[in-house]
């Protein structure tokens, strides 16, 4: 298993692998690009690293950390952001980085774990603040840089099923094909570790995204905050695939007929662009995946670095061809 690097050590190279990762994605766009647009794969940089060290603070592993700040950076949600005015993105870049006084204030203190809890959930507002002061911030210079009354929709959820078979522009909640192998064990920890207040931070943003303007904030931005806080759920959950044993058998094994079940469904009810195999395919690399690492489970073998190369490569591939995909589609 891999040892934990140090801040320090593990930022520099992830902020260099997004930059290589945004530059491949953009460049061949670029003349399409205005000179504002091109802010575009800046901010998906800012987003991925702020996401990366987020999870630093409960993932042990860099390659986890690395793929669950893609999926903020990078993904189905983020790309929606490249469909509409710059500062839009901005926000949701910056948002992940206004969770880090509050993430990270109990090692900057020497108050007791009572008052260190208060203050830390006292600066776990600044997020929701600083969304309501940059919203307010545009319209007093009358820029609206997402149209008001954008909102989740039914269709948006879809893309939790079919991430790259939605319409790149409605936000959808995808989060990638192997991906939510990570997404679905996660949140087993999530429930298992009695995180509560969590879930319902989730859910109630998710509320809220559905719902009416809240002062000049379009609805779909308080989805940023789920979508970030599932990202850091991926991230958690792909290392919790690394390190399962012969007692998580039966979850890893739900997991596999989870990821079959969704690929099924993207056959029978494909996306706007029609059937896609290669994406299909990804949920058969993810099912793959999920059952050699439950084979070697059951045989109480640890192997953790094949099951690490298996998983993570699988992971990493199909953010590198989905995230392609949804780029060439919108420029």
């Amino acid at each position: 298993m891999e040892k934990r690097l140090s801040s320090a050590v593990s930022f520099p190279p992830a902020v260099i692998i997004y930059i290589i990762f945004a530059a491949w994605l953009f460049y061949p766009h670029l003349q399409q690009l205005s000179a504002i647009k091109r802010l575009f794969p800046v901010e998906a940089v800012i987003a991925a690293a702020g996401a990366f060290v987020l999870s630093r603070r409960w993932v042990l592993s860099f390659f986890a950390s690395l793929i669950g700040g893609a999926i903020f950076g990078f993904g189905v949600f983020a790309c929606s952001f490249f469909c509409y005015h710059p500062f839009a993105g901005l926000v949701y870049a910056i948002l992940p980085w206004t969770f880090v006084p509050a993430v990270f204030f109990y090692q900057w203190t020497n108050l007791d774990s009572k008052n260190t809890a208060i203050l830390s959930g006292l600066l776990s507002l600044l997020p929701f603040l600083f969304i309501l002061l940059a919203y307010e911030f545009s319209s007093r210079l009358y820029l609206y840089p997402i149209p008001a009354n954008t909102r989740l929709s039914i269709q948006s959820l879809l893309g939790i099923v079919n991430p790259t078979g939605v319409k790149p522009d409605i936000f959808a909640l995808g989060f990638y094909h192997v991906s939510v192998a990570g997404l679905i064990m996660g949140f087993v920890l999530l429930v298992r570790t009695r995180r509560i207040w969590t879930i319902v931070l989730i859910a109630a943003a998710i509320c809220a995204a559905f719902y009416r303007p809240l002062l000049h904030v379009p609805p779909v931005m308080w989805a940023s905050v789920p979508v970030l806080f599932c990202s850091i759920i991926i991230a958690s959950g792909l290392e919790t695939l690394i390190l399962a044993g012969a007692a998580d058998s039966k979850l890893l094994l739900a997991s596999a007929v989870i990821l079959f079940l969704l690929g099924l469904f993207n056959v029978f009810v494909p996306g706007q662009s029609g059937l896609s195999p290669q994406f299909v395919g990804m949920y058969g690399i993810a099912v793959i995946a999920v059952m050699i690492i439950f084979f070697i489970a059951r045989a109480n073998r640890a192997w953790h670095s094949v099951r690490m190369f298996v998983l993570y490569s699988a992971a990493l591939l199909d953010i590198l061809i989905s995230t392609k995909y949804i780029i060439d589609i919108i420029f």
